[in-house]
């Protein structure tokens, strides 16, 4: 541990702690070893003694990936080097692993809504994080906790180097100056839609723009399925409890116009209609269960086929309603009327393997659907895409002409404020839309004037009082000129709490860069190991 160490030099800059940990950790992290194995032939790349070619490592850190990607958590873009070499030092740190309490608290925290609302998220998250792995439950439980784990060790490993962080005197004036600096602008508007150049197709050019982006154009696969809907045959004759009623009540509360509060007292009022519908959605609910049943005991997936001779006669014995689908793309899966929106996107995933869907309930009975074609994705023909292809080269040439005329009006503009005509002058010369937005800081922007790529609060400091930002895209695509017109310093009103409370967030956050940056600092480059 060097926690005697990290004590010591907290109170030193920040620039010694960082010179004296990089010493100690550089031993044990900065070199990759590479180690020969069979006749002298490299087939094993052996890092902070990790085979970085061994399949659990490599499966171990595919689950980071995958969690992280689930989870909104950072992944480092140098990947499993990085991942390793994050681990590697949290070991040499002594970083233990957390108690079973913290890893819950983790896993709930990762998966709860951010409106906490969500209660059962981590249930949820497990329940969907199997499916997507096609893994048990069981499995899935321990490769999650495999992640909070590591996870957990690399922050606490980070947060070990960064120490507690240390704002400058002269960091936390800037940045209340900037919070506090009001600015008064005049703002051009160039609108993007009033730009409607001629552009004429030149067929040759579409061609070639089609084939250097031919991936673009991928068709999605497809399948052709055909929906089998059973109507309910027997009658449901067992008695209907009051609970029955009042629940269907609340399910049909806006049909029946019932009123808040009262719900239970007028859905029992009309318990013949209500009765109906409980009878009728008990014999479905039972259709279902019956259907799946028979299907699984005649039908099975893994012995059966879609075209089999035998599955088309039991259809027909049950008095099917077929419903043919034609052949859809399986990224957009149709609206079929009375057939369940679940049980098509479902469809869309069918193979030749998994040839049929589960049971749904459906408005008229039980409904599944079976497949009876599916077409891998492939690259079309410059015919097939011809529409579209001609659409988008017509769209890039539009953007391509936009920019160029959005330079030259920027460029005018410069040249008359140069030639000292006023902004408006040679704003309204270019035929562009005047503003002038109340005062505001580069904290809180007008919505109409932040960048879709730049930082307009960035850019207007950067231009100053009395010159001219660059062209800034809008997020309706216009574009806007900005001309600072003057900034104002406000009268400084934190109290003692609110700049103390400031201070620590600014520390923390250099904390948090402090330790990234020298965990970074003290990884080799990807390069250096393979």
């Amino acid at each position: 541990m060097i926690t005697w160490l990290q004590n010591a030099t907290a109170k030193q800059h920040r620039l010694i702690f960082g010179s004296l940990l990089l010493v100690i950790v550089v031993s044990f992290v900065f070199f990759p070893v590479v180690q020969s194995v069979g006749g002298g032939q490299a087939t094993t790349s052996v890092y902070q003694g990790v085979d970085l070619n061994d399949p659990t490592v490599r499966a171990r850190f595919r689950d980071a990936t995958f969690f992280a990607q689930m989870t909104g958590q950072r992944m480092n873009e140098n990947g499993l080097v990085q991942r390793v070499a994050e681990l590697s030092l949290a070991d040499s740190l002594g970083i233990p692993a957390p108690s079973v309490v913290e890893i819950r608290r983790v896993a709930r925290e990762m998966t709860t809504s951010p409106d906490g609302k969500n209660a059962d998220g981590l249930n949820k998250f497990l329940e969907f994080a199997a499916k997507q792995l096609n893994i048990s439950d069981e499995e899935t439980r321990a490769r999650f906790e495999n992640y909070i784990k590591d996870t957990w060790r690399i922050q606490k490993a980070i947060s070990t180097l960064a120490g507690s962080g240390h704002a400058t005197a002269s960091q936390i004036k800037r940045i209340l100056d900037r919070e506090r600096t009001q600015w008064t602008v005049d703002v051009a508007t160039f609108a993007a839609a009033g730009f409607k150049p001629e552009i004429k197709v030149d067929e040759a050019k579409v061609k070639e723009a089609f084939t250097a982006n031919i991936e673009n154009y991928r068709l999605p696969p497809q399948v052709a399925v055909t929906a089998v809907t059973i109507s309910a045959s027997a009658t449901d004759t067992a008695p209907v409890s009051d609970d029955e009623i009042i629940n269907m009540g609340y399910n049909q509360a806006e049909k029946f116009k019932f009123e808040t509060g009262k719900v239970k007292e007028q859905a029992l009022a009309k318990r013949t209609e209500l009765e109906k519908l409980v009878r009728a959605d008990r014999a479905i609910t039972n259709l279902a269960g019956q259907v799946s049943d028979e299907l699984a005991e005649k039908f099975a997936i893994d012995t059966a086929k879609s075209d089999s001779k035998e599955l088309a006669a039991w259809i027909k014995a049950k008095n099917a309603k077929v419903t043919v689908i034609p052949s859809f793309e399986v990224i957009n899966p149709p609206t079929v009327a009375k057939v369940p929106a679940e049980a098509l996107r479902v469809a869309a995933e069918l193979t030749e393997k998994e040839w049929r869907t589960e049971v749904y309930r459906s408005e008229e009975g039980a409904t599944f659907i079976f497949l009876n074609k599916r077409t891998d994705d492939r690259l079309p023909t410059y015919d097939e895409a011809k529409t579209k292809a001609v659409e988008n080269w017509k769209k890039s040439q539009l953007n391509r002409l936009l920019a160029e005329e959005v330079a030259k009006v920027g460029k005018a503009l410069q040249a008359d404020i140069a030639a000292g005509k006023t902004f408006t002058d040679s704003a309204k010369a270019q035929k562009l839309a005047l503003a002038s937005p109340a005062a505001f800081s580069i904290y809180s922007v007008p919505e109409t004037l932040n960048g879709v790529n730049e930082n307009t609060g960035l850019l207007i400091e950067a231009a100053g009082v009395g010159k001219l930002t660059s062209a800034i895209r809008t997020a309706n695509g216009d574009y806007v000129f900005i001309r600072p017109a003057k900034k104002d310093l406000t009268e400084d009103k934190t109290g003692a709490e609110e700049a103390r409370l400031f201070v620590q967030r600014v520390s923390q956050r250099n904390a948090y860069f402090t330790g990234i940056g020298l965990v970074q600092d003290v990884v080799p480059a990807p390069a250096q190991a393979k």
